[in-house]
């Protein structure tokens, strides 16, 4: 078997869309990389993903010939055991795990570069297949920032960001307390500008939520039942922005009042380089969240926009 994969290998063929060569490599001598962002192997998502590429692989065809795995694994260049370190298709090489040896043959392509590069490249693969959860998102950001070096540009391009708005969300998550995060690790949602909405809620409200949540009722849903009030006894929670005014509560209305028209806010939202896709209680929120930045008076929450 491995003069035929030695064979196999110097034959090799081109992939249409790079040109790079593809070989067929034996998935034994195959690993999973140390900088792999996925840690969710064990649930039920990812194991009903892999076990379809099990199923579609092992599709025989009309040749005889099983179907296989048809996209080309990105690897890093052996090691000195000989080793290749996968940078992107691991749902595909553990789908091979116990399958016909003819499978057990994947197509690589090797991927050659700095070690930024190669993160480069899985973080890019990850995020153009959506694959990450929202915490998973959030911690490859962290580690792409504080372990590869990556600028805000260069993170915002390879995860398929919007803008710095939207990083920032994601830089946000890992200020949040320690209950609030237990939520965003368990996928209760997996909008990041909800962020915004749980980070000033205590822990006995997050606990509330969590149980309406687990009832059946929507993430959106119980959060608006478990927020607090508008301080002030106005209509809050979104009321009354159909009249034209944002009209959402927030706890940090105390410090500062956006008593604008929906269509003034999204101006100055693009002006303060906030996303205009927001629904009127999250630009609130993203908004109060810019203009408290620029206050200059010490505040608790002054610097959660400002860590770039």
């Amino acid at each position: 078997m491995e003069n035929t994969i030695s064979e196999l290998m110097a034959a090799g063929r081109k992939d249409q869309a790079s040109g790079e060569v593809i070989h067929l490599i034996h998935r034994s001598r195959l690993k999973p990389s140390a900088d792999q962002d996925r840690d969710d192997w064990d649930s039920p998502a990812t194991l009903a993903n892999i076990e379809s590429i099990r199923k579609s692989s092992q599709i025989k065809l009309d040749s005889g010939r099983y179907y296989g795995i048809r996209n080309a694994l990105w690897i890093e260049e052996a090691d000195e055991d000989g080793m290749h370190a996968i940078i992107a298709g691991e749902c595909r090489w553990r789908s091979t795990e116990n399958a016909p040896e003819e499978i057990q043959l994947l197509p690589c392509i090797i991927r050659k570069g700095t070690r930024k590069e190669l993160r480069m490249d899985h973080t890019a693969e990850n995020g153009a297949r959506k694959g990450l959860t929202l915490w998973q998102t959030a911690r490859s950001i962290q580690r792409d920032k504080e372990e590869f070096g990556l600028k805000s540009e260069e993170i915002i391009a390879v995860h398929g960001l919007t803008s710095k708005s939207q990083l920032s969300k994601f830089n946000a998550i890992h200020k949040l307390s320690p209950r609030a995060l237990e939520l965003v690790k368990a996928g209760h949602f997996e909008d990041v500008n909800l962020v915004y909405e749980i980070k000033d809620l205590d822990d006995e409200q997050l606990d509330k939520l969590e149980k309406k949540v687990a009832k059946g009722v929507s993430f959106q849903q119980a959060l608006k039942a478990v927020k607090p009030k508008d301080p002030k006894g106005g209509k809050g929670n979104g009321e009354g922005s159909e009249g034209g005014e944002s009209g959402v509560s927030d706890s940090e209305t105390s410090k500062v009042s956006l008593p604008l028209s929906l269509a003034a806010a999204k101006a100055l939202g693009e002006f303060l380089d906030v996303p205009g896709d927001l629904d009127a209680k999250a630009l609130k929120a993203a908004l109060i969240e810019k203009i408290q930045a620029l206050i200059p008076e010490p505040a608790a929450d002054a610097d959660n926009e400002g860590a770039q």
